[in-house]
């Protein structure tokens, strides 16, 4: 694992790096612009750079640190069978990585991926150069308008093939092209006023820009359902969904483009602009007046984030719009057509509610020797937002003075509060947290540095990392920390046992202790990585500007906030170990309790025995006295009435048998004597003889028959007589 963890300090060592820093710096310093550029995409551990002085697309996997020195120094160049003729912008892959766009003010190319193959997934089994096919989009919309600038690509996400890029111009167009006709939008929409008669005159196109009725950027968000007018049209093949385009104009306005990859969208068109959007709490200056960039967090609800070139954000929350702001937004409305041939019902108004708007330090805050004053700096730059694909709530920003990341805590408690769908227990306001990673022009007499492209490396470390390349093509990786920002469970804490009892002191506490610390600690400003020119010269005095500010920001962000919460955790120390010797007295005091309880239960006990059997006693005594009593009354009772005729009944019965017993005795005596007396005499057999037996069957068997007629006359006669 240590062999994989030296990519961080190890990666502008390696001879492609080398080769791109070499090739560039140079050409950088003399092409350097004042905005900050995309050009490398991450994808796990796959490093993707663009080489713009050669033209082509550098790839790098990290794995192979862990590898043999051969393995190590493997690389890929992807080259261009059409090489971009423009200066390029941005580079950004689709969802399914398949495309490569490659962009600048002046065009958009696709360079199609090859395919992987091999024993390590190389690119065509690992060839040092692959060439690969690309194609240009649009390129005679800009041959043509030459004038007209490319301002933002985006893959459209509801694309089945995901071959489809939305473009946004200076023009005020939002174009949706197929790559399998790269040179036809299949979906356009205009944005305001139409500026296509503004095309061969730059003049009056900047004067546009600079009042801000021009699109500065766009962000798709989740997907809406439409509602069918009429339900003979269900037989249609207009889809039922539609994908929002949140684009926002440098005067702040933001509007909702309804856009739809349908072969005939003519239905979409005709609603598909929604805006500008109602902010609240109003604003005087509408939350800026030169917005730059706009993101969409996948968050529920939506999370809008619109950036200016002071350095400004506004984190919004995208929600159904009341019937006051409904009204309002009809009365600032002038984009939404009311077309009765519609197929679909209007969307939704929505409404943005600002939650919270925090200003980035682009340049350090320095203090003047003299007057001890801030020192203000006016420096302005666009700022480039991207999304986190790991967190919804955290973003980071790239411009032309360094790099910062924002989390947006609250989103957890928003979202657990809309699911509930109970309306109580509103989440406590939070602030959002800022930290300052990287700053390429540390005081206002620094010159620009801006920062050329950023990427997130995740899957060789526990944390995942921030791969920045700077305005030289150094690559400068930075570790991010999760833990710091969410609520995770600490090393001690264990699986928590089902049968454990709560302690009362936690539920009545409103927020955990550890949650409590973490808030204390939370740094408001923190030191960046400088980064900047190293051939400008600093002076002495600068320099002690720079260590008095960061002397300042560790002592009140580090030393200041670590004392107070020493000072929190030994008053929670006191405040516990007061507890414990009031609840250690409170449980002897029930230990002697218990004690005294359980010994007057013996006692108790032993008296209960006591009193069942002197009770037992007692009723004896009085079941005796009871039948004494009973022997001495002058009168019997029923039951010994009773008793006294049964007894005089079997008294009578007695003396019948004593004279039947005595009848049959005195027979027994007589038959005795007559036996005795003729005690020779040989009796007759008692068995009969054969004609005997014959006569009595015949007459047993006739005196059967009879009664047996007779039986029948008996059952003749019962019915006839209905017995």
């Amino acid at each position: 694992m240590a062999g994989v963890d030296n990519w961080r300090t190890c990666l502008n060592e390696l001879k492609i790096f080398k080769q791109l820093r070499e090739n560039n710096c140079t050409d950088s310093i003399q092409k350097r612009k004042l905005h900050s550029k995309s050009l490398v995409q991450v994808l796990d551990s796959d490093v993707y750079v663009w080489d713009g002085y050669a033209a082509q697309l550098l790839n790098y996997n990290l794995k192979n640190f862990s590898d043999s020195p051969d393995k190590k120094s493997r690389s890929q160049s992807l080259l261009c069978t059409d090489p971009p003729r423009f200066d390029v912008d941005g580079i950004d892959f689709n969802q399914s990585k398949s495309f490569l766009a490659i962009w600048g003010s002046s065009g958009v190319m696709v360079l199609e991926m090859p395919q992987r193959w091999g024993k390590y997934s190389e690119f065509e089994g690992g060839k040092p150069a692959v060439t690969c096919k690309t194609t240009s989009v649009a390129e005679h919309y800009f041959t043509s308008h030459r004038s007209v600038q490319l301002l933002q690509v985006a893959w459209h996400p509801g694309s089945e093939t995901d071959s489809h890029m939305t473009l946004l111009t200076s023009d005020n167009l939002l174009s949706t092209y197929d790559l399998r006709e790269p040179d036809v939008p299949i979906h356009t929409v205009t944005l305001g006023d139409s500026l296509q008669d503004l095309t061969d005159s730059p003049s009056k196109t900047s004067y546009r820009a600079a009042l801000g009725d021009v699109a500065a950027s766009f962000d798709f968000g989740p997907p809406v359902e439409l509602k069918r007018k009429n339900r003979f049209h269900s037989t249609l093949t207009s889809p039922d969904v539609v994908w929002p385009a949140y684009i926002v104009f440098g005067n702040g306005d933001v509007v909702i483009a309804y856009t739809d990859l349908s072969p005939d969208p003519s239905s979409i068109q005709k609603l598909s602009l929604q805006g500008p959007l109602v902010m609240l709490p109003p604003a005087e200056d509408n939350y800026g007046v030169d917005a730059c960039s706009i993101a969409v967090l996948g968050t529920v609800p939506s999370v809008l984030v619109i950036g200016t070139r002071d350095g400004k954000l506004h984190h919004c929350l995208v929600m159904q719009s009341s019937l006051e702001d409904t009204n309002l937004q009809s009365e600032t409305q002038s984009m939404i057509s009311t077309d009765t041939s519609l197929l679909y019902e209007a969307p939704d108004d929505v409404s943005l509610y600002v939650y919270e708007s925090v200003e980035l330090e682009l340049s350090l805050t320095t203090t003047s020797l003299k007057t001890e004053e801030f020192i203000e700096d006016t420096f302005t730059c666009p700022i480039k937002i991207i999304k986190d694909p790991m967190a919804p709530d955290r973003y980071h920003c790239i411009h032309s003075a360094g790099v910062h990341t924002i989390v947006l805590p609250w989103i957890q408690e928003y979202q657990k509060f809309f699911a509930d769908n109970v309306g109580e227990n509103v989440p406590e306001q939070e602030d959002c947290i800022v930290e300052h990673l990287i700053c390429t022009k540390p005081l206002p007499s620094s010159p620009v540095a801006p920062v050329l492209g950023l990427g997130l490396v995740r899957g060789l470390s526990v944390e995942p990392s921030l791969l920045t390349l700077t305005w030289d093509y150094e690559l400068v990786s930075l570790p991010l920390c999760p833990s710091r920002y969410r609520d995770s469970a600490g090393p001690l804490h264990t699986d928590e046992d089902p049968t454990t009892i709560e302690s009362p002191l936690r539920r009545l506490s409103r927020e955990p202790f550890d949650l409590y610390i973490k808030k204390i600690l939370q740094r408001n400003v923190t030191n960046p990585k400088l980064k900047f020119d190293k051939k400008t010269e600093i002076s002495q005095q600068e320099c002690f500007q720079l260590l008095t500010r960061a002397t300042q920001v560790f002592r009140e962000e580090y030393l200041q906030k670590q004392e107070h919460a020493q000072q929190e955790i030994q008053k929670r120390t006191r405040m516990l170990r007061s507890l414990r010797a009031q609840q250690e007295g409170d449980v002897r005091s029930l230990e002697e309790s218990r004690n005294r309880v359980r010994n007057m239960a013996e006692s108790l006990a032993t008296k209960y025995s006591d009193c069942q059997d002197k009770q037992e006693e007692i009723l004896q005594r009085i079941e005796e006295v009871m039948r004494r009593l009973q022997e001495k009354m002058p009168m019997m009772s029923e039951a010994e009435r009773g008793m006294k005729r049964e007894l005089e009944t079997m008294e009578e019965q007695l003396e019948i048998y004593k004279r039947s017993l005595d009848q049959l005795k005195i027979k027994q005596d007589y038959q005795r004597r007559q036996i005795s007396q003729t005690p020779n005499r040989q009796l007759s057999s008692p068995s009969l003889k054969s004609g005997q037996l014959k006569q009595l069957r015949e007459v047993l068997q006739q005196e059967g028959d009879d009664l047996g007629n007779l039986l029948k006359r008996v059952n003749s006669l019962k019915l006839e007589a209905g017995v």
